[in-house]
């Protein structure tokens, strides 16, 4: 059993307390019910509304000295303490009601044409380390919006539609800055801190705050074919008819360029089928690979895609604009299923997503389900244990986010998320003979969710699969007395007697 002292708010702390703080830093603290109600408001603003909490302490650093001293001060006070990147995020690790680590001063990015290397901090957007990258004509691997924290895109992992040819977000980091638990600024590399720079791939924040990230980074001087195609509700049978012959006789014949996810969203209460297409490559090109979508017919408009720069195709906007703002509470799942995926598990995907809306009609009326078809043959490439991250397999994708607006549904829609996802595990079981597949934590070596797409409660043992215990020994080295606690947190392994 844990002896550790509880972690506190920091409502207790002197103002002589916080002063001192204050001295050794150059960025600003914020103090709650101190500062102005617009300037404190406006730093507790989450993506995700649900999991806006009420902080009593905002730290604004300025510099890695900064990080360093604000992480002794929470240390020295045993403060409740999350760090915040990019804010965008499913289970709300960057909130909390003690000290906030705001990273949002310190974006810089550098690149190194000739090496091909970008250097980015640990605040940095996706899009910032993007568009940076691609003014020399070069790529950078993030996700699939570019409003996301490098941070938490890179630690958890971070599927692209650049996957398929370069790996996951975390495979194509070569080194990085880290803030230990006791305020030491490490760098963790294949040559040095080995075993942290295994961790933070994949193991989120478990082990210190990531300061800087070098990123290797891939040829790009041409556009992307990217685009939505929709599909009237009358033709979801069809869509879900295509999925298996596009993931395996067009996405898994292009050489890693063409990525696709189907989605069906809910709109005036029916859903509507549909895809989001990517081609890394010529529009001509592109043509053949989207020829079965043009053939089922889409809506047009507003179907259709065109050649743009690939930092567009992740420009959140474009999915922002789907959504009234008013509905942003948000809870997502997910799970896998290997190829060929049974029809009845397709059918009962979307069957259960349209009982779950039709439960809620003015609720969930902007909620949707994404299906990811994208190949992950490269990600599996990669040995389960060369790094934390351990959803190394290929296989369909399915998450669904139910989104509302209605503070006092949270529970209930958090129980019906789980439960659509374990009613579809039962179902991958049952059908696609994928026995222990579909069980929380069960199958052979991985997991059978992406973690950066949960309500953050999952087991443990479906996050980390088999390297749970490697992850517990790194946590008793690098973080024994669990400062960082907001992201899947893995307790110390116990000392041997």
């Amino acid at each position: 059993m844990s002896n550790r002292a509880p972690r506190n708010d920091g409502s207790s702390l002197t103002s002589e307390q916080i002063d001192a703080l204050r001295s050794k830093l150059k960025g600003k603290v914020i103090v709650k019910g101190q500062a102005s109600d617009e300037e404190y408001r406006s730093l507790l603003d989450r993506w995700n509304k649900m999991h806006i909490k009420e902080a009593n302490i905002i730290v604004l650093p300025e510099s890695e000295e900064d990080i360093s001293e604000t992480i002794k001060f929470v240390a020295e006070h045993t403060l409740d303490v999350a760090i915040h990147c990019g804010g965008h995020t499913y289970s709300g690790p960057s909130s909390g009601h003690g000290l906030i680590i705001d990273l949002r001063k310190l974006r810089k990015v550098t690149v190194d044409v000739e090496k091909k290397l970008a250097v980015a901090q640990g605040g940095c957007l996706a899009e910032d380390i993007e568009r940076a990258t691609e003014d020399v004509k070069l790529r950078v691997v993030m996700g699939a919006i570019n409003a996301t924290g490098c941070g938490g895109i890179t630690t958890g992992g971070g599927i692209s539609n650049l996957s398929a040819q370069h790996g996951l977000v975390c495979d194509n980091v070569v080194a990085a800055r880290v803030a230990l638990a006791d305020g030491r600024i490490v760098v963790a590399s294949e040559t040095e801190n080995a075993d942290l720079f295994w961790g933070i791939r994949g193991g989120g924040s478990n082990f210190g705050l990531v300061t800087e990230f070098t990123y290797k980074l891939h040829d790009c001087d041409h556009d992307v074919y990217s685009g939505f195609f929709m599909f009237p509700p009358n033709k979801l049978d069809d869509v879900l008819g295509l999925f298996n012959t596009i993931h395996l006789d067009y996405i898994m014949k292009s050489d890693g360029k063409f990525a696709v996810n189907g989605f069906f969203a809910v709109r005036e209460g029916v859903v509507m089928p549909g895809f989001l297409v990517y081609y890394d490559g010529p529009e001509e090109e592109a043509k053949k690979f989207i020829k079965p979508l043009e053939d089922l017919g889409p809506i047009s408009p507003p179907s259709g895609g065109k050649m743009i720069p690939h930092s567009a195709s992740t420009d959140w906007k474009q999915f922002a604009a789907m959504f009234p703002p008013q509905f942003n509470r948000i809870v997502g799942s997910s799970t896998q299923v290997g190829y060929p995926v049974s029809p009845i598990v397709l059918k009962k995907t979307v069957d259960l997503f349209q009982e779950k809306i039709a439960l809620y009609p003015e609720n969930l009326g902007v909620s949707k389900l994404i299906v990811d078809l994208r190949d992950y043959t490269k990600i599996a490439s990669v040995p389960l244990d060369a790094t934390a991250y351990a959803n190394r397999r290929t296989g369909m994708l399915v998450g669904v986010d139910f989104i509302w607006d209605d503070p006092k549904l949270d529970s209930i829609m958090l129980a019906e998320a789980r439960n659509y996802i374990s009613t579809l595990r039962q179902t991958i079981k049952e059908t696609n003979e994928q026995r222990g597949i579909a069980d929380v934590g069960g199958h052979v070596a991985a997991t059978t969710l992406y973690p950066l797409l949960t309500d953050g409660e999952e087991k443990l043992a479906s996050v980390f699969g088999t390297n749970l215990q490697r992850m517990k020994e790194l946590k008793r080295k690098y973080d024994p007395d669990v400062m960082w606690d907001k992201w899947y947190p893995v307790e110390p392994a116990e000392l041997p007697n």
